[in-house]
């Protein structure tokens, strides 16, 4: 395992409820959870252009838009899972918490990845369900249990 690449993983992770957090927050000054997603992404959306632009001006990057023409039809659909994942962090953190968010998206996230594994979906190589897999979302979900305990 490269120890760089699990490190940079773990701090994305870190920011994860963060966001959430920041999000739910900015709803409570524009009251629609709609309203505070679109903000997350506008901003997202400049950060995006900047950085692209730095790295092709800095030829550290390359990149092409016309590659995307080509790209199958749900290689577009990353992004409306994206309003998805803001929508329900800005819904779920005030009700139960960053924590609660964080291991319920957790435990839909390796849910999701077994059923896309098992069947090699969107080009992903095949990778069976076994018992332990399922033992490991199983314990997950004991995790959502003491997350919550009072």
């Amino acid at each position: 395992m490269k120890i760089g690449w699990l490190a940079f993983t773990l701090l994305a992770g870190m920011l994860i409820p963060a966001q959430a957090a920041i999000n739910a927050k900015m709803r409570t000054y524009v009251v629609s959870p709609f309203y505070s997603a679109m903000i997350n992404f506008m901003v997202g959306l400049l950060a995006l252009i900047t950085i692209t632009s730095l790295l092709g001006w800095l030829r550290l990057q390359p990149g092409t838009w016309r590659g995307a023409v080509a790209a199958p039809w749900w290689a577009w659909c990353g992004g409306f899972i994206g309003v998805i994942m803001v929508i329900s962090g800005v819904l779920v953190v005030p009700k139960m918490g960053a924590a609660f968010f964080s291991v319920a998206i957790i435990v839909g996230q390796m849910a999701g990845a077994l059923i896309l594994d098992h069947y090699g979906l969107f080009g992903l190589p095949t990778r069976l369900v076994t018992p332990s897999r399922i033992f490991g979302i199983l314990f997950l979900l004991l995790g959502i249990w003491f997350v919550q305990r009072k």
